[in-house]
């Protein structure tokens, strides 16, 4: 088991982007509705974007990020091998969320999220409720995805042997 720790600031110049209709897939709206809370990545205008399903209280909390941790873990079994993203965020009040995805690697769609995420400058978290009602632009740096990228070689090199 191989594990990333990386720790994370919003980009605070532009940090709240503007929501203006932003139109979810279908199957993802659908997803989101058999959740209570949660978080699920999608491919959306061509790039990862990572939703957090929360109350709206909880949003309104979240809409103020201090700090965000992630923690990557690579799940090497022969039965589900993935790689487990656990997202920690602070806020300026000093409330603690904890969100866990898993990105199940035996899935042409997962690794192809894990590879935009391979190539992405930045990623964008859209908070949702019954709807999106803000985001935030997270900016990762070369040394954050310096080690990212590694495990998503590995990931996909794992891949690439299975399929």
């Amino acid at each position: 088991m191989q594990l990333l720790n990386l720790i994370l600031k919003p980009l605070f110049k532009n940090a709240d982007n503007k929501i203006d209709n932003i139109e979810l897939p279908f199957d993802t709206e659908l997803s989101l509705s058999m959740i209570e809370s949660g978080c699920i990545f999608i491919s959306l205008n061509q790039l990862a974007t990572l939703i957090i399903k929360s109350s709206r209280e909880e949003i309104i909390q979240l809409n103020n990020i201090n700090r965000i941790t992630f923690n990557f873990e690579l799940i090497e079994r022969p039965e589900f091998p993935s790689l487990g993203m656990h997202i920690d965020i602070n806020t300026v009040t000093n409330n603690s969320f904890k969100f866990d995805y898993f990105f199940n690697t035996e899935s042409p769609e997962e690794i192809e999220l894990l590879k935009k995420l391979q190539h992405q400058n930045h990623f964008d978290i859209l908070f949702f409720d019954t709807q999106v009602l803000s985001s935030k632009r997270i900016e990762l740096s070369k040394n954050d995805k310096f080690g990212f990228n590694s495990l998503i070689d590995k990931v996909s090199q794992s891949f690439d042997k299975i399929g």
